[in-house]
């Protein structure tokens, strides 16, 4: 993991608006405008200029295209992401490393600083019991999906950069809240109508 997504941006997050019970209801095409707009902020001001964008809207960059295996349509890929708001304020990740740095800074510098229950929450959340374990996907290009498992910007993004990349590569993905979890959000850690990103990373691909 790079320094610049570990960091931990949490005063703004409210508790009550992302409590995953609470629908705000907005305008899509002018959500989706808002939206485009954050995550062309979030981008440029990672120096991330030649990002592309999917046909429904999910920006993405390959910051590595990786030197393993090559990823072709119908491999069986395993990969690791991390998956954050455009604060930088991480809400769920597959690396170990990652989880056990949140969980180090909110039991030692943070103490006080958020919503004693969102505190609570972040500690939970990467609890030093909790499995890490990444991902693993039949790949294709022209999209896949499970069931349940993941949001439609995500598959777009995932869709997007893989054929584009090695085992040891790094994309990052932006979402449209649109696309992601909406006018709910999810839990505490993702307020309604929020875009988030995603930095996903390769590590085996069987080929099929």
């Amino acid at each position: 993991m790079r320094k610049g997504f570990l960091a931990i941006v949490v005063g703004f997050i409210l508790l009550a608006c992302g409590d995953g019970n609470v629908v705000v209801q907005v305008d899509p095409d002018i959500q989706f405008e808002k939206d485009s707009i954050a995550i062309a902020e979030f981008m440029e001001d990672k120096g991330y200029d030649n990002y592309q964008f999917t046909s429904s809207g999910v920006s993405y960059i390959i910051l590595d295209n990786g030197s393993g295996d090559p990823i072709d349509e119908s491999d069986f890929v395993t990969f690791d992401y991390t998956g954050m708001l455009l604060s930088d304020t991480i809400f769920d990740t597959s690396v170990k490393s990652v989880g056990d740095s949140i969980r180090t800074h909110f039991l030692e510098d943070s103490v006080g600083l958020v919503d004693k229950d969102l505190h609570e929450i972040f500690l939970a959340t990467f609890s030093e019991e909790r499995s890490y374990n990444p991902l693993k996907i039949t790949y294709s290009s022209s999209g896949w999906t499970i069931e349940g498992q993941f949001i439609n910007g995500f598959t777009d993004g995932v869709s997007a950069t893989f054929h584009k990349m090695n085992v040891g590569g790094r994309a990052i993905i932006a979402i449209p809240s649109g696309l992601a979890y909406g006018t709910s959000g999810s839990g505490a850690l993702i307020p309604p109508n929020t875009p988030i990103a995603f930095e996903l990373m390769p590590v085996e691909v069987i080929k099929q």
